[in-house]
């Protein structure tokens, strides 16, 4: 395995965690981050292929998918620490189209693996397997916004069964899903200034910790101009401001200066817009671009692959 910017050194994988409730845009910015690094180049992993039970088990007994009785934590973390020491793992995969369970299905680590899904670092221990883990936080009237469009738009279900979805997650997303941001380097916050206000109106603050905010602060996001602001914050935490009117040219042309041979301005910042079709916010480009970067930036340092495979992690 080579390194992202170059040939050898030759690197173990770096394990990027994008975690987030239901409709968070958790699978539109792990496709931007896949697309910037490369697709060779990256595995990924869908966490709610560690589910237990089938969506009719789950519903039988009661239990959400965000309850972390319904997720195998513990060969999460195995298989996690596995692909971290450059191991292949196997496991089946899960069908949101009807939430069964399909084939076994094995997974080859690339230089990055790229771990999605609803409970990835629920625990201190899990989280200690990642390299960078991400928490995506859209404020609740966002979130709601964005998965009645999404599971109304594009996986057939009604307004009322959507509705009925939201209310029953409420308070096992409140215990179990949104404290997983206490853990994350990287938390990414959405807001709107009011309910009827369009997407287009989103605004970005970013939080960032340990590595993650030394990064950023040594290496600098001045070049993005007033619409951007940076903010040192308590224990070394960064925040990063990123205004709605933050213009897409200045965002296109950091990124093709970080990413010159995979940036495509009309690939990044693409999401579903209120009547379903392909849009672009410019935050959520800027989102991605940050931590495709990041990845870039934190790679483990040069390590004996024979060594590696002998240690726990």
């Amino acid at each position: 395995m080579s390194d992202l910017q170059g040939d050898a050194p030759r690197h173990l994988p770096f394990v990027l965690g994008i975690v987030g409730d239901s409709g968070s845009g958790k699978s539109t910015v792990a496709r931007g981050v896949r697309e910037l690094i490369g697709p060779a180049r990256v595995s990924t992993l869908e966490l709610d292929d560690y589910h237990r039970y089938s969506r009719a088990e789950r519903q039988e007994l009661g239990l959400t998918p965000l309850n972390p009785l319904v997720h195998n934590l513990a060969l999460m973390q195995e298989h996690l620490q596995l692909l971290r020491r450059g191991r292949p793992v196997r496991n089946r995969s899960y069908d949101h189209t009807d939430g069964s369970f399909g084939p076994m299905r094995t997974l080859e680590p690339e230089e990055v693996v790229l771990a999605r899904g609803l409970l990835g670092f629920p625990t201190d221990e899990l989280r200690s397997v990642y390299d960078l883990a991400v928490f995506l936080y859209p404020e609740p009237d966002l979130l709601f916004r964005w998965k009645l469009r999404r599971d109304t738009k594009s996986r057939g279900y009604t307004e009322a069964e959507v509705l009925k979805s939201i209310a029953r997650h409420l308070v096992d997303s409140k215990l179990y899903v949104l404290p997983q941001a206490d853990r994350a380097d990287l938390v990414v916050r959405y807001e709107i200034p009011d309910w009827e206000a369009p997407d287009t109106e989103v605004a970005t603050t970013l939080i960032l910790r340990r590595a993650a905010a030394d990064a950023v602060r040594s290496d600098g996001i001045h070049s993005l101009g007033a619409h951007v602001a940076m903010e040192d914050g308590e224990g070394g935490d960064l925040t990063v401001r990123v205004a709605s009117t933050l213009p897409r040219e200045v965002v296109d042309a950091w990124g093709r200066d970080r990413f010159p041979e995979t940036y495509d301005q009309a690939a990044f910042g693409t999401y579903q817009d209120e009547a379903g079709e392909e849009g672009h916010l410019v935050p959520l480009a800027f989102t991605e671009i940050l931590i495709a970067d990041l990845t870039q930036k934190l790679r483990r340092p040069t390590e004996s692959l024979a060594n590696a495979a002998g240690s726990a992690v």
